[in-house]
């Protein structure tokens, strides 16, 4: 027997109860917005961009792109829709038809992504009309295929290893890789190329992309725009304690700025370079979390402040911004395939996105390795490539230098160096995915590994290069 007005009070129970849950839900939400959107954004983002470069830069087709480089990053990437507008050289991404993202190819700095909600860019510039390398002639001036029969008789042993370790790379479903290149003696002595690739196929640097804007400062402070000490004209920077980072903080990753590299939802990182639209000015605007030069910490955004303290120097004039890198230091090293990719601003991402060949990485890391010169040219300054493999003073593991990795020992006997099995003298332009660029002075070797491996996994290159230098050890005939 209900007692009188009980059904009303469990109408007014229930409705009091579901307006409550429905509240809840509507706080939670708003609540979470920021990191939904900007969770969804990045998914979006990330993945226009890449699906652009893939295809429109490396030509490989997109459903390739999502497979090998972007689901086996995050399964999230599985839920993105992507549609190519071929006419304009556009990919538009969306998950459940919001969230909409644009990457635009432009002839000569890839593609773009756009802020969300853009629709358009007007980057815009010209090329120079390079004399593209003979097929006659060997790497490093022209494109010949390698002469086995003319080298010393351990290359072939090198080309034989290379080979092998190449295919059961290939059975392996989380290596993925792309390309190997083995340079001895500044010779081409090793070269493999996964079937949708090829030694005229531009590939992506991810974080070897910071080397290079290490080689690009190199230049300012060579014409005395720069200097590793003085403080810095950071739009920002001039009223509080970020004034007393130098030049030399930010290429040491030092600087003491607050940032997240990992790359999870909402992370500094993953929001930098998929949802801002200045990767530059995302970066500076961070506070101080420790005092300069105290403490070393490894930083996209602090790659990314140096990209624009180089574009600050053209005065937004895009043309010779986009012009200096490829006169001063592609150009004369016969480079002709490099694309540095912009961010929305007109900022070169100079912290990730770089697209060359694989042999024209290696003709980067040869350069590095006959410190700066070429062809008799000193073009970087003269002691700038020991400058930049000298251990940072705040990293105790001794596995950094200025914008480029070391191999050396750390000052802890209990910590092993990165490739205990490779000399200590090696250093290396590293990516994400697996992207290596190694150079061993002791060994006059350079090597090159390119590929879309999934984080986490070993891609093979100690173990490869091992094999290299016991070949090279060994007697020749």
């Amino acid at each position: 027997m209900e007692l009188p007005g009980w059904k009303g009070f469990k109408l007014l129970s229930k409705n009091i109860i579901s307006k409550s849950l429905i509240l809840l839900v509507i706080i939670c939400l708003v609540w979470l917005y920021p990191t939904i959107n900007n969770a969804l954004y990045t998914a979006t983002g990330f993945s226009a961009k890449n699906l652009c470069s893939g295809h429109f830069i490396s030509g490989l087709k997109l459903d390739i792109v999502m497979k090998e480089a972007l689901i086996p990053v995050s399964s999230t990437f599985g839920w993105v829709n992507y549609r190519i507008d071929k006419d304009n050289k556009t990919i538009v991404t969306n998950i459940l038809g919001v969230f909409e993202r644009r990457s635009v190819f432009h002839k000569g700095i890839g593609c773009t992504l756009l802020a969300p909600g853009q629709k358009f860019s007007a980057l815009s510039v010209e090329q120079f009309q390079y004399q593209m390398p003979q097929e006659s002639i060997p790497w490093p001036e022209g494109l010949a295929e390698i002469n086995l029969n003319k080298m010393d008789s351990r290359y072939s042993q090198i080309s034989d290893l290379v080979n092998k370790s190449f295919n059961s790379q290939i059975a392996e479903s989380e290596v993925r890789t792309k390309a190997i290149l083995v340079i001895h003696n500044g010779q081409l002595v090793a070269e493999k190329y996964s079937q949708d690739v090829d030694k005229n196929t531009p590939l992506l640097s991810w974080s070897m992309a910071k080397s290079v804007t290490n080689l690009q400062i190199a230049l300012l402070v060579k014409d005395n725009e720069l200097s590793l000490d003085s403080s810095l004209d950071i739009p920002g920077w001039n009223n509080d304690s970020r004034k007393t980072i130098t030049l030399e903080h930010l290429l040491t990753m030092s600087s003491g700025l607050e940032f997240n590299e990992t790359y999870g939802v909402g992370s500094d990182a993953s929001v930098m370079l998929s949802v801002a639209d200045s990767a530059d000015e995302y970066a500076r605007n961070k506070p101080l979390a420790d005092t300069p030069g105290e403490r070393w910490s490894y930083s996209s955004g602090t790659t990314n402040i140096l990209s624009g303290i180089i574009k600050r120097k053209f005065k937004g004039d895009l043309q010779k911004y986009y012009d200096y890198p490829h006169q001063r230091l592609f150009w004369p090293l016969g480079i002709t395939s490099v694309q540095i990719e912009m961010d929305a601003s007109g900022t070169n991402v100079g912290s990730s996105y770089m697209y060359a060949t694989a042999r024209d990485w290696a003709k980067l890391g040869q350069f590095l390795l006959q410190k700066g010169v070429w062809k008799g040219q000193q073009i970087l300054p003269k002691n700038w490539v020991d400058y930049s493999t000298t251990p940072t003073q705040s990293d105790p593991q001794n596995r950094y230098g200025a914008q480029i990795w070391l191999n050396r020992n750390p000052d802890d006997n209990n910590v092993s160096r990165r490739w205990s099995t490779v000399p200590e003298d090696a250093f290396f332009m590293s990516g994400f995915q697996g992207q290596n660029v190694v150079i061993i002075p002791s060994k006059q070797l350079v090597f090159v590994r390119l590929g879309f491996t999934t984080p986490g996994h070993d891609n093979g290159v100690e173990a490869i290069m091992s094999g290299v230098i016991s070949i090279l050890d060994s007697e020749s005939l």
